[in-house]
């Protein structure tokens, strides 16, 4: 009987590029006041926004924008200032293998940032790590099944089933019998980008009056999903935006006053979604705004935030593919494999954790009396999964601001402390993550030593990547001569028994226990 394969072409991702790199993002502002002025730089902050990624020919292109705060002196050296400004940037990566065709998936986070004033001017310096991952679709011809000619027993992707055998008088040099498959079930997924959407959310809070806050200096956010609603062509995102506002001190020589506040935020995009599809979004505060009201009782706090929401889906899919075959008589098969790296699932999640640091002054810097304020950039080095746990050691940069003793002008120490976190998420090896500081507070002090008590975030992407060989195609070849009737045989270490029965071409439910690790079968 002749031998037929059933095909199919397959439409899957793999991964191409994975890389990693720095630059540097310089920013400049002028300066309100005299050029003569004094200036003293006490704290640079940025975060970092990506408008879009294009693929090219062995590069790609990353546009975005970086936005700076900057607290600092000027003049009146007690009097602690802030300025606020945006840098746009366009950086090219270096990617080998990379082609117009791929999709390009970025992700920029701000690992250190520093600042200097001269002659009425501010240069601003931020590092940003910037995270890539290339993907290719492949689409190519896959053997799904094998089957003797119209006989329904010799099977598509049955496991070990056996065809009827054809009368040894019908039998010819090209007719094969017994034939023996081997099937495996193959999960692979296609990203597709769904949209992208922006809102715009204000909000107003009532400031207790016991915190004794004055101007607002400053205002950050993040934002994260809860939840997904709609239909009929559109999708619906809930999620809630963390601003944390600082606030100068009504009082001088107090310390500065961060407080936290929560936003609601929902909006639609049209987005058809396939069955049992799960839709994945990224929620990301592009531009926040703050300010605070006085009245004879009270204060009150307007934010005004902008957030992002670029919404995706990974569509798994799952295929059943030829994995081995082998015949009982005639000519032996041998197929034609090829090996293909899958991309087999995404999954994005966000979790965070406290930690406190133990900063000691450097041996030049004036004893400590009041801390104002405390300031985190926290960079990921490693990564160690730990079953349901994720341990992440790094660097963590750490701005003290305070008051010396015998001083009301303020003072700034700049200093990287190492750090070791265990995050309570479960990864997979390969995966890549971000982390950023959420809040930062000072703790117990000495003259020469702060404690700093910080919530820090991680934001972490895992791909799932697995090695998929398949059949092409499958070669006849003339059959070794073998002696019929009982075999007995000690397989190799490892050999299991579908080998050993493809090796001796016999039905694997044949090979029957004959102790001490024997097999025993009949060859006809």
């Amino acid at each position: 009987m002749e031998l037929k394969l059933a095909r199919e072409t397959l439409r899957f991702e793999r991964l191409v590029v994975k890389d990693e790199e720095q630059v540097a993002i310089e920013g400049e502002a002028t300066l309100p006041g005299s050029m003569r002025d004094a200036v003293t730089v006490l704290s640079v902050q940025a975060q970092v926004h990506l408008n879009g990624a294009q693929a090219g020919m062995g590069e790609g292109v990353v546009r975005g924008r970086v936005c700076y705060q900057v607290l600092y002196t000027q003049g009146d050296l007690t009097r602690v200032r802030a300025l606020e400004t945006t840098c746009d940037f366009e950086h090219r990566l270096t990617l080998d293998g990379m082609t117009p065709s791929m999709r390009l998936s970025v992700a920029a986070f701000v690992q250190e940032t520093e600042g200097t004033a001269a002659s009425g001017r501010m240069t601003l310096r931020a590092l940003l790590g910037i995270q890539t991952e290339a993907f290719e679709t492949v689409e190519t011809e896959l053997v799904t099944g094998a089957s003797l000619g119209e006989d329904e027993s010799a099977v598509m992707g049955i496991p070990g089933m056996l065809s009827a055998e054809q009368p040894s008088n019908q039998e010819s040099e090209n007719d094969i019998g017994g034939l023996q498959t081997r099937t495996q079930t193959v999960t692979f997924c296609c990203h597709e980008e769904l949209g992208e959407d922006k809102t715009l959310v204000r909000e107003e809070f009532d400031l207790p009056s016991k915190l004794e806050v004055g101007d607002v200096l400053s205002a950050t956010g993040t934002a994260a999903v809860n939840d997904f609603t709609g239909g009929a062509g559109k999708l619906g995102v809930l999620g809630t935006i963390e601003v944390r506002v600082l606030h100068r001190p009504q009082e001088p020589g107090n310390p500065l006053v961060v407080t936290t506040h929560e936003l609601p935020f929902e909006l639609s995009i049209e987005a058809e979604l396939p069955d049992g599809a799960q839709p994945h979004a990224t929620a990301e505060v592009v531009d926040v705004m703050a300010d605070s009201i006085s009245t004879d009782k009270r204060r009150t706090l307007r934010v005004e935030a902008e957030v992002r929401v670029s919404l995706s889906l990974c569509m798994q899919h799952e295929a059943v593919l030829l994995e081995d075959l082998y015949s009982l008589t005639g000519p032996e098969l041998e197929p034609v494999r090829e090996s293909f790296d899958v991309h087999t699932f995404e999954e994005a999640s966000d979790v965070r954790e406290s930690t406190r640091l133990q900063v000691s002054m450097p041996k030049d810097a004036p004893p400590i009396d009041t801390v104002l304020a405390t300031f985190v950039q926290p960079t990921v080095t490693g990564l160690t999964p730990a079953g349901r746990r994720l341990d992440a050691e790094g660097v963590m940069g750490v701005t003290l601001m305070y008051l010396p003793v015998d001083s009301d002008i303020p003072y700034a120490v700049h200093t990287r402390e190492p750090f070791t976190m265990t995050f309570p998420v479960e990864v997979v090896d390969g995966a890549s993550a971000q982390a950023y500081a959420i809040e930062s507070s000072p703790g117990s002090t000495t003259s020469d030593r702060a404690e700093v008590r910080c919530v820090i975030g991680l934001r972490v992407m895992q791909h799932g990547i697995r090695r998929v060989t398949g059949i092409t195609d499958v070669e006849k070849k003339p059959p070794v001569k073998q002696e019929h009737g009982f075999v007995l045989v000690w397989p190799a270490s490892g050999e299991t028994r579908w080998q050993t029965a493809r090796r001796l071409r016999v039905a694997e439910e044949s090979l029957l226990p004959a102790g001490k690790g024997a097999l025993l079968a009949f060859r006809k």
